[in-house]
């Protein structure tokens, strides 16, 4: 049965567009646009999940986790919150909220909380089911995943900070989960914090907490993350787009697990485990004095290096075909087939946005096949994402490229058709042919005919 998810936001655009995304992912939405019509949908429904903003007509979102919390204690609640009301989101987890998300948030970010959510409450032999789903959702099992996962065990069973590195989209806060959940620290809470959405002055409230009027804004005592996650662990995601007032702090209180709230004098004393996650080459951004040395020192006890998926192509099939699995859970849903020349050509581009581009790509392929199976020639990646040439290429070498994308474009446009294509490219139909010869580009998109005229 797929789960039942009940979305509560009075914006329009936003309502509807969380709507689409999270019944594509198959999960069975419900929408209300204020508080009474969200209670009276909960009461109707019982719902498996609430997503809910904070400031709603009728009832606030804090009045619907109080009251849904009264009649369902495990219920998960995740409060939508703009910035100004960030302070009053992280109480809500007091409340027995699960999660927040602050605007503006990304889609992955939502999908990727509400998928944690449901594989925490699964079973595991549920989760078991799920095709390729791996240890803690790490999906491959090529060389790289293995000693992937053998380091995530070994870095688990230590107290250690954990500096995780990987470009965009190669599944650094999965990674991040994966460590807490192998951990003695499971039963507590994994709190993540994105160090570059949020400015120095809500930042360092999030990390450290406030007192009432420490600044404007600060109508109550706020606990940040650190005192929240006592007993837990803490990620501190983008950590290299951290401001440098806030690196000169973080090294004291990674030392001493000890910090003051803003505007307190108190000391408080927490037990944290510390991860971390960027993108960024800290060590050049050292050279760069862009980023403390002991704060680097403090956070990279234990290196954790996520391998970009180009550099893993032989899991590709198996991440296809998970993510063909999890749309299963739509009803009437009949995934296509994909043939072996079609996952080929996957293995064979770049893929520069790493997993996440490939799930997204899946998407639109899945969405816009009309049979029942998925061919090569579907399969078009524009030309700007294409994999750049070295600095150092020549520039023959550069043009030939160019000129190569070009063709390959047009062609798509054209459906195969090189007479229509040749009109787009502005050259004659045997010009294209002989540049299609010299490409060896009649393999992906069809040979001549005789006389050189079209097979169509």
């Amino acid at each position: 049965m797929r789960p039942k998810i009940l979305i509560i936001e009075d914006d329009q655009t936003m309502r509807e567009g969380i709507a689409i995304v999270l019944q594509k992912t198959g999960y069975r939405i419900r929408t209300a646009e204020d508080g009474h019509i969200g209670a009276q949908l909960f009461r109707e429904q019982q719902p498996d999940l609430v997503i809910s903003d904070l400031k709603l007509p009728g009832k606030s979102g804090m009045h619907l986790l109080q009251e849904f919390q009264a009649q369902a204690p495990d219920l998960p609640f995740i409060l939508i919150s703009a910035f100004g009301t960030i302070d009053l989101a992280v109480n809500a987890l007091k409340l027995g909220a699960r999660d927040f998300i602050a605007k503006p948030f990304s889609i992955d970010e939502l999908k990727s909380k509400v998928a944690h959510i449901f594989a925490e409450q699964a079973p595991t032999t549920t989760r078991a089911e799920l095709a390729g789903a791996g240890f803690h959702g790490l999906v491959g099992s090529s060389d790289q995943m293995k000693t992937l996962i053998k380091q995530v065990k070994k870095m688990a069973a230590v107290d250690s900070p954990v500096l995780i590195t990987g470009e965009s989209g190669t599944g650094k806060e999965l990674i991040a989960r994966a460590i807490h959940q192998e951990s003695d620290r499971r039963k507590n809470q994994l709190l993540a914090i994105n160090c570059s959405a949020l400015t120095d002055t809500l930042l360092e409230s999030e990390l450290f907490g406030h007192e009432q009027g420490a600044f404007t804004g600060a109508v109550r005592q706020h606990k940040g993350i650190f005192e929240q996650a006592d007993g837990g662990t803490i990620l501190l995601d983008e950590i290299g787009d951290i401001s440098p007032q806030l690196q000169v702090k973080l090294p004291r209180v990674l030392q001493d697990q000890s910090f003051q709230r803003v505007g307190g004098t108190k000391q408080i004393s927490v037990d944290v485990r510390i991860l971390a996650a960027t993108n960024r080459d800290l060590q050049e951004a050292m050279e760069q004095k862009q980023f403390r040395e002991d704060l680097f020192f403090r956070l990279n006890v234990l290196p954790l290096a996520i391998p970009a998926l180009r550099n893993r192509v032989e899991d590709i099939p198996e991440l296809v075909r998970y993510f063909i699995q999890q749309r299963r859970q739509q009803p009437g849903y009949k995934p296509p087939k994909i043939d072996s020349a079609t996952m080929q050509k996957l293995g064979e581009y770049n893929w520069p946005g790493n997993i996440r581009e490939l799930e997204n790509f899946l998407e639109r392929l899945l969405v816009f096949n009309e049979g029942d199976t998925i061919t090569a020639d579907q399969v078009y990646f524009e030309p700007a994402y294409r994999k750049p040439l070295a600095n150092q290429g020549k520039l023959t070498e550069v043009l030939e490229q160019t000129e190569q994308d070009m063709i390959r474009e047009a062609l798509n446009w054209a459906g195969g058709i090189k007479q229509k294509a040749a009109r787009k490219l502005a050259i004659k139909t045997s010009t294209l042919y002989y540049k299609m010869e010299k490409y060896d580009l009649f393999k992906e998109f069809g040979s001549k005919g005789q006389n050189g005229l079209e097979d169509q």
